[in-house]
């Protein structure tokens, strides 16, 4: 089974990016965020409280992909939208460490940008967020120089393209070499 992670800042596009690839090819789609929430929905009722640390979802992320993976999916591709860099709760950019990539084994990485104007605005309109423009253009450059660190660290590509380019991860996810 190949995983292609698609990474990117909060409002780029990559989930619906992903679920109409995913819609068109019979691929497997699944967002970081979902697992995570999925894994501590089962952590709260085992243990009665929450993780929300940066690492500590990480671990979560990690755990709730192998139980993806496990439940059985038939498709030949994985698409996991996700990120490569967060923005901690004291609003500093962190780096997702190597070893959670290393543990989701990608077989490539896509990384999604846009026009931080643009971004900004999505956001402000569907999450009601107040990022700056500032902020927002810091966090997609940090996300696309750890993207490439990711990459170089797993040895695979790295494929980068614009916002809400379908067509772009449906060609390059057609390429037989690629899976």
């Amino acid at each position: 089974m190949n995983v292609v992670f698609v990474g990117g800042v909060h409002g780029v596009g990559k989930s619906t990016t992903c679920e109409c690839v995913a819609r068109t090819h019979g691929y497997a789609h699944i967002s970081a965020s979902d697992l995570i929430r999925r894994e501590r929905a089962d952590a709260v009722t085992a243990n009665g409280k929450l993780v929300t640390d940066v690492e500590g979802n990480q671990d979560l992320l990690i755990r709730g992909f192998r139980r993806f993976c496990d439940s059985g999916s038939r498709s030949r591709c994985i698409l996991l939208d996700g990120h490569f860099v967060l923005r901690d709760g004291e609003g500093d950019i962190q780096r997702l460490p190597l070893s959670v990539f290393r543990a989701l084994a990608p077989s490539r990485l896509v990384c999604l940008e846009d026009d931080p104007v643009a971004i900004a605005l999505r956001l402000q309109q569907r999450d009601l967020n107040e990022m700056g423009l500032n902020q927002v253009s810091s966090l997609q450059d940090q996300e696309l120089s750890h993207a490439r660190d990711v990459a170089l660290d797993l040895r695979v590509p790295l494929t980068v393209l614009r916002a809400f380019d379908i067509a772009g991860l449906q060609k390059l996810l057609s390429m037989p070499s690629q899976l």
